[in-house]
C-alpha cells in the first residue's frame, strides 16, 4: 500500500518550502515529522496532505542522465540556453529569450511568481494554461530508495535540491513533455537547468542576478498533447529507480 504525502509551507502568503513522497505505510509516520521539520525558515502556514494510491505507482528505471554548465555571467548563461533549444529542438531564439525574462521578472499575470508552470506551444508560443493565474504542477513522484540516491549525489557534489528536481523533471519528461526550463524562485539560488529526452537534465549557473525573487517553470508541449499529458503529471504515480550519468 503506497501513499502520496505532500508538504507546503508559506509565510504571509509567500511559499518557502515543499516537498512531494511516495511511501510505503510503514514509513508514513517518519516521513511526516521529516516533511514538518523541512522549512528551515520561519513560516506561518503548513500543509501536509496525504492520500492513498489506488494502485502501486509505476516504477522508471532511470532518471535522466546529468550535466552541469557555469558561465561567468546570465548573458552567457542565456546564450547557451538559447543557441541549446534551438539546436535541439527548433525553438525559436526569440520566444526563448522572451521566456528568460518573464522567469526572473515574475511569471504572474498581476506580477510576482507563479505556484506551478506556464504550458507553452513551442511551435507558436501560445501560452496553453486554462488558468492563466494558476500554474500546471507536477505531482506523484518520488525516489524508489530516497536515501541512497541523495547519498550518492550529496557525494558528487549536488544539493538536496538537486535530488527532489531530478526526480520531477524526469516525470515531466516521462509523461511527454518536450522540455523543461527551470529558475529557481530562491532569491539566494542562481542555477536553473533545461530537461529534454534529447538532452538530459542539463543544470546551468547562473541563469539569475544573486538575490533576484522571481522564477519559475516553462513546460513546451504541442496543443494537441496538452490533455494526455497533463493526466499523466496529475495523475500517474512514478518511483524512480536509479540515477543515470553524472557530470
Amino acid at each position: 500500500m503506497y501513499f502520496s504525502v505532500r508538504m507546503r509551507a508559506s509565510l504571509k502568503g509567500e511559499h518557502i518550502s515543499g516537498q512531494e513522497r511516495i511511501v510505503e505505510q510503514k514509513e508514513l509516520e517518519k516521513i511526516l515529522i521529516e516533511l514538518y521539520r523541512r522549512p528551515k525558515e520561519e513560516w506561518d502556514f503548513i500543509n501536509i496532505k496525504i492520500e492513498k494510491l489506488s494502485s502501486p505507482p509505476e516504477v522508471i528505471d532511470k532518471a535522466l542522465p546529468v550535466k552541469s554548465y557555469s558561465f561567468p555571467d546570465v548573458n552567457s548563461s542565456w546564450s547557451f540556453v538559447i543557441n541549446l533549444l534551438k539546436t535541439y529542438h527548433g525553438i525559436r531564439k526569440s520566444l526563448t529569450a522572451q521566456l528568460l525574462d518573464k522567469l526572473v521578472g515574475g511569471l504572474h499575470p498581476k506580477g510576482g511568481n507563479l505556484r506551478g508552470a506556464v504550458i507553452i506551444d513551442p511551435s507558436t508560443g501560445k501560452i496553453l494554461n486554462k488558468n492563466p493565474e494558476k500554474g500546471i504542477r507536477t505531482i506523484l513522484f518520488d525516489w524508489k530508495r530516497r536515501e541512497n540516491i541523495q547519498e550518492v549525489l550529496l557525494k558528487k557534489g549536488y544539493t538536496e535540491r538537486t535530488v527532489d528536481a531530478l526526480a520531477l523533471a524526469t516525470k515531466n519528461i516521462y509523461c511527454g513533455i518536450e522540455i523543461e526550463l527551470c529558475i529557481s524562485d530562491d532569491p539566494s539560488y542562481i542555477t536553473g537547468y533545461i530537461a529534454s529526452k534529447k538532452l538530459g537534465y542539463i543544470r546551468i549557473t547562473p541563469l539569475k542576478k544573486d538575490k533576484t525573487p522571481f522564477g519559475g517553470r516553462v513546460y513546451f508541449i504541442s496543443e494537441s498533447m496538452y490533455p494526455k499529458i497533463i493526466k499523466c503529471l496529475r495523475e500517474k504515480a512514478v518511483l524512480i529507480e536509479n540515477i543515470s550519468n553524472l557530470e
